[in-house]
């Protein structure tokens, strides 16, 4: 068991915000973001999954803070983040022929892989656990900043049980005077989180995410094992209501219930269509465009007082990069029963 003392909890600190070119990040703004890691702050910082924050894997006291900011117990590992090859060195015992070609086809890129970790990672880093996951993220500011001061244990910007924030706003709304700084480049790229295959043993799959089993079987040549099951007490947590309607005459059926009852509702549809429905629905979001939506459409409709977020019926196939999306609603609505 880990027990800390978080002798800072409830403290506030000043956040500082810094916009930064995403392809062409400016080295002065992130030689000021590593000294504050160096110091054992906290920076968050844009992936192309989403915004997360990280410390300095190798201080405990460092990665304290990360589950002071986020209002959680150290009860789940981290995934130290990284930038060049030769940091899995420093990380872990060894690594299997199927993990380096896995590192080879997918890094840069959002595969987070767990292997066996070096006693130098901090326990808390761990959770108490003999192994650590590794991740090389492709955002170029997150790269170079990792450069800067070696690799980062880091997870998602957010309050524990929120929403994944996809831009610095959604970071500044949960995490303003718990960490040092934000480096602000925008939206995120895939707007979902990185797939976590546990190869310690035998291949796993933890987390579905930005890398489809479809894509790991492939490289690797065998079926993958999956044990990605969320029960009501992790993952989101949210105030209002998630349905998914069965087909078209159910949605509607469902659309005129909430009408008559007077229950705030938002419509969400995967894609953009032309519909006809009439409801005094409260808000239609559409998931798909440049980057998916899931997350700031729950954020948007948590501030705007929504009871129930009514899906319509979900595509029976979507691409790859898709997958980890529908799990995502399909959890959402299990949980918020």
């Amino acid at each position: 068991m880990i027990v800390y003392f978080w002798e800072e909890r409830g403290k506030t600190v000043q956040t500082l915000y810094w916009q930064i070119d995403k392809h062409n990040p400016d080295k002065n703004i992130i030689a000021q973001a590593a000294g504050l890691i160096m110091k054992e702050e906290l920076v968050a910082f844009p992936t192309e999954t989403v915004y997360g924050v990280g410390a300095s894997a190798f201080s405990t006291k460092a990665v304290e803070k990360i589950y002071i900011a986020k209002d959680r117990p150290p009860l789940n590992p981290l995934l130290v983040h990284i930038s060049q090859f030769e940091h899995v060195q420093q990380l872990v015992e060894e690594v299997p022929e199927q993990a380096r070609l896995l590192m080879q086809h997918f890094w840069p890129g959002p595969l987070s892989i767990i292997l066996p970790a070096r006693l130098e990672i901090p326990e808390i880093v761990r959770a108490g656990k003999p192994t650590v996951g590794l991740r090389m993220p492709e955002h170029r500011v997150a790269q170079v900043l990792i450069d800067y001061c070696g690799p980062l244990a880091a997870t998602s910007a957010n309050l524990s049980g929120r929403p994944s924030p996809v831009c610095a706003e959604d970071v500044k709304e949960d995490l303003h005077g718990r960490i040092a700084a934000v480096l602000d480049a925008g939206m995120t790229g895939l707007g979902v989180e990185s797939t976590v295959l546990d190869m310690s043993s035998k291949p796993v799959v933890l987390r579905l995410g930005g890398v489809s089993i479809a894509e790991l079987e492939q490289v690797l040549g065998e079926k993958i094992e999956t044990n990605t099951k969320m029960t009501a007490s992790s993952g989101i947590r949210l105030n209002s209501r998630i349905l998914i309607a069965d087909d078209m005459d159910n949605l509607s059926m469902l659309l005129q219930y909430y009408n008559e009852t007077g229950i705030s509702t938002a419509l969400v549809f995967w894609e953009y269509e032309d519909t006809n429905f009439i409801s005094n629905i409260k808000q239609e979001y559409y998931l798909q465009g440049e980057v998916n939506r899931l997350y700031s459409v729950l954020r948007d409709a948590e501030r705007k007082g929504v009871e129930v977020l009514l899906f319509a019926p979900l595509p029976e196939y979507a691409n790859s990069r898709h997958e980890a999306i529908l799990n995502r609603i399909k959890q959402l609505a299990i949980i918020k029963q």
